[in-house]
């Protein structure tokens, strides 16, 4: 569980794989991870990632110059112990604290320990679905002909 939402909210969710999650800046200048649609809410619930969660992180033009990563980038979410922090780590072995990140920074959870073969079937249904943008994409005589 997420260290500071753990030990300030009443309520608390926890993160599922194929989830769409936001960094939400609470009044007491902590970051809470909420749902994407809990962003504006005036009471949203923390949602919480279970140590080692990988998540791919989709960043604004300007989130990806103040941050200096890419638009699409992969992390890791962690809990150090001590001292007590929530932090994502990258690929390079950089790390960047919860606090650290914008508000409104968009997330995706990729996969949850203990639930990856949730993962593995979202990955094959991603597969499906590119495969049949592809076949969207092929002009209308190829796709006339395959069809007789």
């Amino acid at each position: 569980m997420c260290w500071f939402s753990a030990e300030h909210a009443t309520h608390i969710e926890e993160a599922k794989t194929g989830q769409r999650l936001a960094i939400r800046n609470m009044n007491w200048h902590a970051n809470w991870v909420v749902r994407e649609q809990e962003l504006e809410s005036p009471r949203p619930c923390p949602v919480c990632l279970v140590d080692h969660t990988k998540v791919l992180f989709r960043l604004s033009e300007n989130q990806q110059a103040s941050l200096h990563l890419g638009p699409e980038v992969e992390a890791v979410f962690k809990m150090l112990r001590v001292p007590k922090l929530d932090i994502f780590e990258f690929a390079d072995g950089r790390q960047i604290n919860l606090r650290e990140l914008p508000a409104g920074l968009i997330l995706d959870v990729l996969v949850v320990p203990g639930h990856e073969e949730l993962s593995t079937v979202l990955e094959k249904q991603e597969a499906i679905q590119e495969q049949e943008d592809e076949k969207g994409r092929e002009p209308f005589f190829t796709r006339l002909l395959a069809r007789l």
